[in-house]
């Protein structure tokens, strides 16, 4: 029984390991992108851990509505709040509480505790507010990323003075 020489055994060796990364890194390739045929189905189903990424392939809508905290200057100006004059927790976990709140017909409560909130901390940009309001703005979403933040239109749930500022 002859062995094979050493040189032949390290190249088959190469080769398999060789093989073995291609297979797998096509393997990978394959789960990635198998997905994306969901795309041209009539009902879709998007799942963990593979995803067709509908958040990028889906049609949006030209407006988007966002419930959000506003204050309101003495001589009528207007600027965003932040949102951690609302809750505490990351943008979009206090978003939906505002959201919670409004529906649920506790806008007023929420316009009282941020005015508060606001008299009792507020950040350098925000010591002119006298006013807070709880609104939801409508936006056209292709004029607010290309820079102009106006709503189309605002609905003013709740507002409130801020208290101890002079109006």
């Amino acid at each position: 029984m002859s062995r094979p020489a050493r040189g032949m055994v390290a190249r088959d060796t190469e080769t398999r390991e060789k093989l073995m990364v291609v297979a797998a890194g096509g393997a990978l390739l394959v789960s990635i992108l198998a997905p994306i045929r969901q795309n041209w189905r009539t009902q879709r189903r998007d799942g963990f851990p593979l995803s067709y990424y509908p958040m990028f392939t889906a049609k949006r809508k030209r407006h988007g509505s966002v419930v959000h905290l506003l204050g309101i200057d003495a001589e009528g100006g207007r600027r965003v709040l932040r949102y951690s004059y609302a809750g505490v927790g990351g943008l979009n976990q206090v978003r939906r509480q505002l959201r919670l709140a409004v529906a649920g017909g506790r806008a007023q409560e929420v316009a009282d505790i941020v005015a508060t909130a606001l008299s009792r901390r507020p950040r350098t940009l925000d010591r002119s507010v006298v006013e807070v309001r709880v609104v939801t703005g409508r936006y056209p979403y292709d004029e607010f990323f290309a820079g102009h933040r106006h709503p189309v239109d605002e609905l003013v749930h709740a507002s409130a003075p801020v208290p101890g500022v002079p109006r």
